[in-house]
């Protein structure tokens, strides 16, 4: 793997001479870059900015029945428009992560009805007499001292659907010839795929799968897996849903010893202490290496969405072993909906239309500041009133990072009542009204001397810069700079499609270093 020397380490290494030995440096990826780290779903790199340089991936389905719609017809022609999206990708330096779904179509004769419990929660699939099946849910409760059900969920399924959201034991070799025919043909040059991500979302209440899991397990991911490795790909698990626990995950995972079959494993719309949890759970059983990802997030018309989580997740990884580009990722969903009221998902994507919707400007912003060079962790950074990094993101935050010539600091001030009273919790529990006149956090960066910098900008989650480098000032050996809390032109986000109570909660600090 191409590794660099981060600046720090490279200016020690030349103030050791010719004779100093690089395996005492510390080197840095050099895919370690925002790009890298920042994906989308179902995006079209034709339709707007953002490729290249805020997002560096996109995440769509290959579908098992639009490419094999009867057993033993191929349509090489979908297979072929599937091939081209990739190298329109690449040529904008985007990579992709084909989902490989769903069941075929093709009858639903072999689906047999089934009773299983997960979660702590019974399942059952009964054929109707019409054809159909009926998916039902239940709780397991104890009511007046005897055991009982108390039904969740139930929905009719038709049987076509039900054909493509399962895949029963008299399909396994067709399942395992679509992935071989798949794998094989987006892995080869040019295509060059390298990861595969295995169904979507199998959970019996998901509408991705109708079934039991230890049958997804034994029928869908390890035969999928096995060929994938076998052709040289890599594995990514397909995405655990945020309405099942971490835990019940893990013990799934136990239960079919299936962690060697798993390259990467990703989770859905969980908070940032979901992967902390899925990170402390591969270290136990010896898997730290491997990759994290969350291939679905978002899909919120909240404003502060990506600035308030992208960089918490940012620094965490870089303090958990982000020793290789690849190792954690997210993917917003997604790209975009029609700018219409009326369409499913309105102002949830990164588009709106064909403009940037607020969490596109937000993830635009942050590209323009940690994107370019690799990134690193930096420190100390100290801050008045007191912050430090939290990974519960309804926490204020401080996060600081190097990234080539630029010192960025991502700064979190949420209100802690509806006055937008911010309370001082790692100080003496003082307090700072972050909505009224001009409140001021100052940032203190003991090691870097005054000298050194030659620019120190407030950036705003959107974008608007104010120069703050005459307001540099020494401050024992190091240097401290006044930043404004507030926006500077409230113009900026009182949109007349946001609420008028809305309040930006991250800002950051950019300082541009002198040439060294």
């Amino acid at each position: 793997m191409h590794k660099l020397l981060t600046p720090f380490a490279a200016g020690a290494a030349l103030l050791l001479g010719a004779c100093a030995s690089t395996e005492t440096v510390q080197l840095v990826p050099a895919d370690r870059t925002f790009v890298n780290f920042s994906g989308v779903c179902h995006g079209s790199v034709n339709s707007a900015p953002l490729w290249g340089t805020a997002l560096g991936w996109d995440r769509f389905d290959f579908s098992w029945q639009s490419f094999q719609p009867q057993r033993g017809k191929w349509n090489t022609a979908y297979l072929e428009k599937y091939r081209q999206r990739i190298l329109a990708a690449k040529a904008k330096g985007v990579k992709f992560l084909p989902i490989l779904d769903y069941g075929n179509g093709w009858t639903a004769d072999g689906i047999p009805e089934q009773e299983f419990e997960l979660g702590g929660r019974v399942y059952t699939v009964n054929r109707r007499p019409d054809g159909d099946f009926d998916v039902a849910g239940y709780n397991k409760e104890t009511v007046n001292g005897r055991p009982e059900r108390i039904l969740i969920e139930k929905r009719k399924v038709s049987a076509r659907r039900m054909s493509q959201r399962f895949v029963p034991d008299d399909q396994v070799a067709d399942w395992e010839q679509f992935v071989r025919q798949t794998v094989t043909a987006l892995k080869a040059e040019p295509y060059g795929v390298e990861y595969f991500q295995v169904w979507n979302e199998a959970h019996p209440m998901s509408s991705f799968w109708y079934g039991d899991m230890d049958t997804y397990m034994k029928n869908v991911h390890l035969p999928a897996a096995k060929i994938i490795h076998e052709l040289g790909g890599k594995v990514v698990y397909g995405g655990w849903i945020c309405g099942e626990s971490i835990s019940e995950f893990v013990a799934y995972l136990d239960r079919h010893d299936a962690w060697d079959s798993i390259d990467v494993f990703d989770l859905h719309y969980f908070p940032l202490a979901g992967m902390e949890y899925l990170a402390r759970a591969l270290k136990e059983r010896g898997y730290e290496d491997k990759g994290i990802w969350q291939t679905e997030l978002g899909f919120t018309a909240g404003a502060n969405f990506i600035g308030n989580l992208y960089p918490r997740v940012l620094h965490w990884a870089l303090e958990n072993g982000w020793d290789r580009g690849d190792k954690y990722k997210l993917f917003y969903f997604a790209y975009g909906t029609p700018n219409d009221p009326k369409a499913y998902g309105y102002r949830r994507g990164l588009l709106l239309g064909r403009e940037l919707n607020y969490s596109g400007r937000s993830l635009e912003t942050l590209a323009g500041i940690l994107g370019g060079a690799p990134l690193e962790l930096y420190g100390p950074v100290r801050s008045v009133p007191a912050l430090k990094p939290e990974l519960d993101e309804r926490l204020s935050s401080l996060e600081n990072f190097r990234v080539g010539n630029r010192i960025v600091s991502a700064v979190h001030m949420l209100p802690n009542n509806n006055a937008k009273i911010f309370v001082d919790w790692n100080g003496d529990l003082d307090t700072i009204h972050i909505d009224y006149e001009n409140p001021l956090l100052r940032l203190k960066y003991p090691e870097l001397d005054p000298t050194r910098v030659a620019k120190i900008e407030r950036v705003s989650m959107y974008g608007t810069r104010i120069d703050l480098t005459d307001r540099l000032e020494k401050d024992g050996n190091g240097s401290a700079v006044n930043v404004p809390v507030r926006e500077p032109d409230r113009k900026e986000f009182r949109y007349t499609d946001m609420p008028e109570n809305f309040l930006p909660e991250v800002f950051y600090t950019v300082i541009t270093l002198r040439g060294e």
